[in-house]
């Protein structure tokens, strides 16, 4: 009857560790999708961005892990100098678990409608703000015209948490600008791709979405 009993809690104690460890692991799921380009909206103009994307596991299954939206909106402080306010809501596929991140930085163009640098700081939401999730992520974006109305685009950024109970990850992500005029709005569709460089177990997160932005100018 104790070896009974025993077995019962260590198989009892096993459910609650796997929980905690995968709650950690849905906790550190990364804001993956870029969504935008390198072109900046000039002193005194605004950006305004609506975003759709979904987060798939890469690894056997290759199971949906959950749908985000969310917005963006930037405020141009000089011709070459954004800053930015983001929000990605996170719905888990297959349940009513959901959380926030919520983040503010500039965006610095380096060339022209070409390449520019994002440095986010942020910080994940759930039932109140969770302070020691805090992380950075630097980023370059590139945009590259093929045409009049289509530029494609690529990113790269690394998601830097200050508290090492959080994952580090880098990502990587390609897409495309359409629009019959880049100066006032642009559809972007993009795929991405993120690797964990902390937890060799943790399986790399694809990403696939869309951004309508406006650019309410003069």
């Amino acid at each position: 009857m104790r070896s009974s009993t025993k077995s019962i809690g260590k198989r009892f104690w096993r459910i609650v560790l796997a929980g905690v460890a995968s709650l950690t692991l849905v906790g550190c799921l990364p804001p993956a999708a870029n969504l935008q380009d390198a072109r900046m909206v000039g002193k005194d103009n605004v950006r305004l961005t609506g975003f759709l994307y979904g987060l798939d596991e890469t690894g056997e299954g290759g199971e949906k892990i959950a749908n985000v939206y969310g917005g963006l909106f930037g405020v141009g402080t000089s011709d070459r100098t954004e800053i930015q306010f983001r929000l990605d809501h996170f719905d888990f596929a297959g349940d009513d678990n959901s959380y926030e991140f919520v983040s503010i930085g500039p965006k610095i163009g380096l060339v022209k409608d070409r390449l520019a640098l994002l440095v986010p700081l942020g910080v994940y939401s759930h039932g109140g703000i969770l302070w020691e999730s805090v992380q950075i992520h630097p980023g370059l974006l590139g945009s590259l015209p093929v045409g009049r109305y289509v530029e494609i685009n690529a990113a790269e950024r690394f998601i830097l948490p200050f508290d090492q109970d959080y994952l580090t990850w880098i990502n990587l992500g390609f897409g495309v600008g359409l629009s019959t005029d880049f100066d006032r709005w642009a559809l972007l569709p993009e795929v991405s791709y993120s690797v964990c460089l902390d937890e060799d177990e943790v399986d790399p997160i694809f990403s696939y979405g869309v951004a309508l932005v406006f650019l309410p100018g003069d």
